[in-house]
């Protein structure tokens, strides 16, 4: 099987690696990766916005300011800066995409006010935010002639040479998901764009694809990796037992006046904080989950009633119509809400050009430790981020690929897939995630106890060597790589829990068997 050449090659068609692909493509030829289809990605479920300094009311310093309070103090200051100041622009180039914002009826676009924000600078188009920006740029990345879809397919392994200057990453191979065959990726610069790891915890916001398979693909490969305690747990995913999929409901809605309640519909999150339903989402998650315990309750409730039906009918018409397809009224009934897994703050160690230590490969978007987000990120700074850095990624990497002229290393031999053997015994992967997911978020959840970590330790351990014994004998399918991915992700998240002690954003640890107030 012959290997593909491209000028470079993305994993991930989510807003981060589209923007990285639609600057790169003016200088050379780009694979785009896509483990699902093209829009099925991170970005296509994110409701709430993007957040920029859009008003006169509104200043640089004050977004900065917002960024480091949410992320406690543990942001990078330079990175958040060159985020904020780049905000304005990258709005600006989503609208020349093809992009449109919800606008105030002046030509101007209408702002939001979301959690952990002094001002209103969150643009948004209704409650699918996300969804729009990612049908605009796979449309405008399908134009483009230098520009190839890969749908369907999984990195499984980076290809990386050593030298003088240390690792060099050269490019990837990739499972057809359609025919599980490998296929070798070469390119001057690899980019990973491949998004979070929500998939490790029992409930989660995000896609059943975010399993962390670019972030393990690269820890394997020797990249450094930061931060990856925090994980933040956004509070208000629509509460559905019967269901297998969690349904988020955008911290927007808090910001047109929808308060958290107890069962009994009293209010109670002035009580923990001066900005209430607005607190920063580590806050309010670990307030809802209090509330839970104390109440012996399934979920909590978010109330809608008081707002006026019409505005949310028509500013958060996806969350109207899910709810009213379970038989929720959101001018008339609660709307149960428990906290879900969301976003992951640490990732792969880069610089402001999405470098990793490895050199010809990046990373951008959730997959990344910009330092940015600090122990917890603010609310509409992803979609910010996964613009800002993948342009800013782009740039450098056409001075990376410039520069490599001299011939390319010797490649070591392809391994092509085989289908797998219907009569060969495989492992129960389903059951063996359950077990890892239910783990982690019984003792690496929203609430952490140093005793439980050891544990939840030792326990991912076993689950791994118990999966290594029952693959051994069979073909590495999908749903095994996948399950390896999550296991070595598992295992960094606890690791990396365990060497922090104190309560810090996202990170939140018990202290004699209570919910600690840090």
């Amino acid at each position: 099987m012959e290997a593909r050449f491209y000028d470079y090659v993305v994993l991930g068609s989510g807003i981060a690696g589209l923007t990285f692909a639609l600057h790169a493509a003016r200088h050379g030829t780009v694979a785009v990766v896509c483990k699902a289809g093209a829009a099925e990605t991170n970005t296509a479920y994110a409701q709430g916005g993007i957040a920029a300094v859009l008003s006169t009311l509104d200043s640089f310093e004050e977004h900065v300011q917002d960024t480091l309070t949410a992320g406690a103090g543990l942001c990078d200051e330079a990175a958040v800066r060159f985020l904020v100041a780049q905000a304005p622009e990258a709005i600006q180039w989503l609208q020349q995409q093809g992009v449109v914002f919800d606008s105030n009826g002046n030509s101007e676009i209408a702002l939001g006010l979301e959690g952990g924000h002094s001002r209103k600078r969150i643009a948004h188009v209704k409650d699918h935010t996300g969804l729009s920006i990612q049908q605009v740029l796979v449309a405008a990345a399908q134009r483009q002639e230098n520009i190839t879809f890969l749908e369907h397919r999984m990195g499984t392994e980076l290809l990386t040479s050593r030298g003088n200057g240390g690792s060099c990453c050269y490019g990837v191979r990739v499972l057809d998901l359609n025919t599980d065959t490998q296929q070798t990726l070469l390119a001057k610069a690899v980019v990973l764009a491949t998004g979070g790891a929500g998939q490790v915890f029992q409930h989660t916001t995000n896609p059943a694809i975010a399993t962390g398979d670019g972030l393990a693909m690269a820890y394997r490969a020797g990249a450094a990796v930061s931060d990856m305690e925090f994980f933040q747990f956004h509070p208000t995913a629509l509460y559905q037992p019967d269901s297998n999929e969690t349904f988020l409901i955008t911290e927007a809605l808090r910001g047109a006046g929808a308060e958290l309640v107890l069962p009994d519909g009293s209010r109670f999150m002035h009580e923990v904080h001066p900005l209430g339903s607005l607190a920063p989402r580590d806050i309010v998650a670990r307030a809802v989950y209090r509330q839970m315990q104390l109440h012996n309750s399934p979920c909590l409730y978010l109330d809608a009633r008081h707002l006026p039906a019409d505005h949310v009918r028509k500013q958060f018409p996806s969350i109207n119509a899910k709810c009213k397809s379970i038989g929720i009224a959101v001018e008339q009934d609660l709307i149960p809400i428990v906290p879900a897994a969301h976003y992951q703050c640490g990732g792969l160690q880069t610089d402001l050009h999405g470098c990793t230590t490895i050199a010809g490969l990046y990373a951008i978007g959730e997959v990344a430790c910009t330092g940015v987000h600090g122990a917890n990120r603010l609310a509409s700074n992803s979609l910010l981020e996964g613009v800002v850095f993948g342009r800013s990624a782009a740039r450098h990497s056409l001075r990376w690929q410039q520069a490599q002229l001299g011939p390319q290393p010797e490649l070591p031999p392809v391994i092509p897939g085989v289908l797998q053997p219907a009569a060969m015994a495989q492992p129960d992967v389903a059951h063996l995630r359950t077990r890892l997911r239910e783990l982690l978020w019984e003792k690496v959840g929203i609430v952490r106890n140093p005793d439980k970590l050891e544990q939840a330790l030792h326990q991912v351990a076993e689950l791994e060597e118990q999966l290594e014994n029952e693959s051994a004998l069979s073909t590495a399918t999908a749903a095994v790589q996948e399950l390896r991915n999550l296991l070595t992700v598992a295992t960094l998240v606890i690791q990396a829990c365990l060497r922090r002690s104190e309560c810090v954003g996202g990170h939140y640890v018990e202290a004699d068997s209570v919910v600690a107030v840090c």
